[in-house]
């Protein structure tokens, strides 16, 4: 994530969806603490960071949600922040995470990821997980708490968007591209349902079907 008091913005990232580039583009404007495990440590201890504006020396994991930051700010603070997040069609994103994985062996699950018969394996173990999207930008209620949600679909336009909210200036660049074929190419009839059922959350609030964004 990306947090500015100076530019006013909580960007949330979630994976898979442009977020590294987003961050390259926003990270001059970023309020960043050092670095230090106790400042990570800070968000578990929730509203009381709230006290004292202890909340200012947070430094909150890369792909923390939206209800966790809010947990920790002023009501205030939070609700006087442009808070925006990207998303992407899940058949497609599910696909770029496995061809990351696959491509990526410096990264820890990639032995085991490496060593699945087929990508329906990939899915079933990715589901469990718990990567759905939506939980990024709404409360345990299922509110949406973030200003604006952009589509991976449209990035430049949406994150241009983004930007003109903001008043500033920021030039996205290409970051942690994953290369594959087409991600249709990658399923049967039944996965392509298993995901929709999985899914039926993300694709209905962020308006997907499977060959892409209907709005």
């Amino acid at each position: 994530m990306i947090l500015s008091y100076s530019s006013g913005f909580i960007f949330i990232h979630i994976e898979k969806a442009a977020g590294s580039s987003i961050q390259q583009a926003l990270l001059p404007h970023a309020s960043v603490p050092p670095n230090s495990r106790l400042r990570r440590r800070l968000a578990w201890f929730g509203p009381l960071n709230r006290i004292g504006g202890l909340y200012r020396a947070v430094q909150f994991q890369e792909h923390v949600t939206a209800n966790e930051v809010k947990r920790c700010l002023p009501p205030a603070v939070y609700d006087s922040l442009f808070k925006f997040a990207f998303v992407r069609n899940p058949w497609d994103r599910l696909v770029s995470r496995y061809a990351h994985l696959l491509r990526s062996t410096d990264r820890r699950r990639h032995g085991f990821i490496s060593k699945l018969d087929k990508f329906e394996d990939f899915l079933k173990w990715e589901i469990q997980r718990g990567s759905a999207q939506h939980p990024y930008v709404t409360d345990a209620r299922g509110n949406q708490i973030v200003d604006f949600i952009g589509h991976y679909e449209r990035l430049a336009e949406d994150f241009a968007k983004a930007c003109a909210r903001l008043k500033i200036q920021a030039e996205l660049p290409h970051a942690n591209v994953s290369e594959h074929r087409d991600y249709r190419s990658y399923y049967t009839p039944e996965t392509r349902e298993f995901v929709a059922k999985e899914f039926r959350r993300d694709i209905e609030m962020f308006h997907y079907n499977f060959d892409g964004l209907v709005s």
